[in-house]
């Protein structure tokens, strides 16, 4: 059967001599395994082939016995050009692209899962930061694959009233009030700020997104808090972070 669908490069590998092996995150089918033949001359040039995280339609032959479909049409939607100009935004890109790889199964449908992608390109592509942009992605990636922290009230006993500076517990998986944070030792102490944050950027819509401000403390916190939180609940240590550090340095170099 032939299907036709939006699709975000994940990855892209080599294979034999003129042909390529694909990994698609779509709006119509989640992520694919797809190959395209011939895409590579002879001398290894590519032509006309999709490159990282951009946004493509392909046509493919969807073969229900098989999880490797053969692509017969890719065509070129949206570059993100902006950042591929810079190399930290490059660098973010390939940190989104990586986890949702990482993280997403084969052939399972998830229109949140391929907004939460293109939404973020486009917000790396603008005049957002990269890292806030990263804490955006984070926070809703967390919401989509059910693990959302606790922010708004106790992760233990469930109470509302939280104090300006609260403890946060990765093994409860949220914030703690003072009585429940007495008896966890592992706990975290957070500022308010960035508790509020989270919980902000986990209930608003993509359009009142790019309004929401934050502190360059409130996000250095939440990006320390999130780190351990893949890492504690996935187990997940991205390749990408490395590249990620090296570019940050050479940013700040500048």
């Amino acid at each position: 059967m032939i299907q036709t669908t939006e699709a975000v490069l994940l990855k892209k590998q080599d294979l034999r001599e003129t042909s390529l092996f694909l990994t698609f995150y779509t709006r119509g089918f989640g992520k694919i395994y797809g190959v395209i033949k011939g895409a590579r001359g002879q001398k290894g040039q590519y032509c006309a082939v999709p490159q990282l995280f951009t946004l493509n339609e392909v046509v493919f032959y969807e073969r229900k016995a098989k999880d490797v479909f053969t692509i017969s049409q890719c065509e070129l939607k949206e570059f993100f050009g902006e950042i591929r100009e810079n190399l930290e935004k490059t660098s973010y890109a390939v940190y989104f692209v990586e986890l949702i790889n990482s993280l997403t199964p084969v052939c399972e449908k998830n229109e949140a899962m391929f907004q939460l992608l293109t939404n973020c390109l486009r917000l790396l592509s603008g005049s957002a930061s990269p890292k806030r942009a990263a804490r955006i992605f984070e926070i809703k990636l967390l919401s989509i694959l059910g693990l959302m922290p606790q922010v708004s009230n106790c992760a233990a006993c469930g109470a509302v009233k939280l104090d300006k500076k609260v403890r946060f517990s990765f093994k409860n998986g949220g914030v703690l009030c003072e009585a429940c944070a007495a008896k966890e030792k592992d706990s975290v102490a957070i500022s308010i700020g960035t508790a509020h944050f989270i919980g902000h950027i986990s209930r608003s819509n993509w359009e009142m997104i790019p309004r929401i401000k934050v502190s360059s403390d409130v996000g250095r916190e939440v990006e320390s808090l999130l780190r351990r939180f893949f890492n504690y609940h996935l187990h997940l240590k991205p390749k990408s972070l490395d590249f990620m550090r090296k570019t940050q340095m050479i940013a700040d170099e500048r």
